[in-house]
């Protein structure tokens, strides 16, 4: 290869930016760091105060936003987040907090992009090795009436979700479409832009057919955005020059396509908290109960297309992680692994009751041992 990629693909960006760049981001940036900036951030209108927990690494310093002022709502976000990108439990000293970071994570840091009485979105994002110059982001957005994570799907009627797709997609391939042209104009580097063309050749089908239960949101204080994983590989993301692909649609633009609970979230119509679907079966957030006699949280993560299920528990003040399915009738079945995937060490058989807890059976599959089970969400 005659150039460096970045270099050359630099001079491409630049002009890509007006045809489909982020305004987002230069906002979200300055709130961020208005927000963030201290171990306890200024409130915005309605919205929660948050803190900072952190602790020194190699080069840099590791930061991790706190919901601060002890409701339960706040305890459940808190205890999301934790779960899922910290693999821990809140509280401990700052150390303790970034001790089970994987150790190809090499930094983790924060931003909030939206924050009002309805609404928290945060960006986190992680450092990685072999990823030095393409940090990884992963969004989070909550109703902070319920402190329930959101997916974008919830926000839509089923009509307005599929009108959502089309538009994000046609933006999407144009973006890609105008890059395509762009490079087919200059061969400087004849090896860099083919590299380029061929990642987004391949990638057009995915962009097209995308369902965004994958994508990262992000709701700031008048839009929302997506943003669509990477179209290359770790090894060549420094051609991946329009990751991730980001797309933002102002709220005024979404009305004739949100449900109730979308408009009372993004326009605040209605009463708050904004009453949500209920969906039969564990739900993405934040659970406390018992196991037995024994003090357990959960926090279920995902639901993916179809019908599986991610998520973790703390019993014993050891952090476990699940994995599983939901089935008929608001039943579910999942699992803990050990050392291998085929390693099952507990199974946990769930139901969920109309007032949103869950009641069923956790099963110690060393020695049968089987213990009731019930939680209630975190709200």
């Amino acid at each position: 290869m005659r150039g460096s990629p970045v270099r050359f693909l630099a001079g491409v960006l630049l002009g890509l930016l007006a045809l489909g760049g982020s305004g987002l981001a230069t906002a979200a940036a300055k709130q961020a760091t208005k927000q963030a900036a201290g171990p306890a951030a200024a409130d915005t209108a309605g919205g929660f105060r948050i803190d900072t927990v952190s602790a020194p690494r190699r080069g840099g310093e590791n930061r991790f936003p706190i919901v601060a002022g002890g409701s339960e709502v706040a305890r459940a976000i808190n205890l999301f987040l934790h779960s899922i990108e910290l693999q821990t439990q809140p509280g401990g000293d700052s150390s303790a907090a970034f001790a089970a970071l994987p150790r190809t994570t090499l930094g983790i840091d924060y931003q909030v992009v939206g924050n009002s009485a309805r609404l928290l979105s945060l960006r986190i994002e992680r450092l990685e090795a072999g990823r030095l110059r393409h940090p990884r982001g992963a969004g989070w957005t909550f109703d902070t009436g319920s402190g329930r994570p959101l997916a974008i799907g919830a926000l839509f009627s089923p009509e307005g979700y599929g009108r959502l797709r089309q538009r994000v997609a046609t933006q999407r391939v144009q973006r890609v479409r105008n890059l395509q042209q762009t490079l087919g104009q200059d061969a400087d580097d004849e090896n860099t832009t083919a590299e380029t063309l061929a990642i987004y050749d391949d990638c057009l089908d995915s962009i097209r057919g995308d369902t965004l239960t994958d994508d990262q949101l992000f709701i700031g204080a008048d839009r929302i955005v997506l943003e669509h994983g990477d179209c290359a590989a770790p090894d060549y993301l420094d051609y991946d020059v329009l990751r991730p692909l980001r797309v933002e649609i102002p709220f005024t633009e979404l009305a004739a396509d949100l449900n109730d609970y979308g408009r009372c979230l993004l326009l605040g119509s209605g009463r708050t908290p904004c009453p949500a679907m209920v969906d039969e079966g564990p739900q993405p957030g934040s659970y406390a109960g018992t196991i037995g006699k024994r003090p357990v949280t959960v926090v279920f993560e995902r639901k993916y297309d179809g019908d599986r299920i991610s998520g973790s528990f703390v019993l014993d003040r050891r952090y476990h992680r699940l994995e599983g399915r939901s089935q008929r009738d608001g039943k579910a079945k999942l699992y803990e692994t050990g050392a291998s995937s085929d390693e099952l060490l507990c199974e946990f058989t769930l139901f969920g009751k109309p007032d949103g807890r869950i009641e069923g059976t956790w099963r110690s599959l060393a020695d049968n041992q089987l213990q009731p089970l019930v939680l209630k969400p975190l709200r």
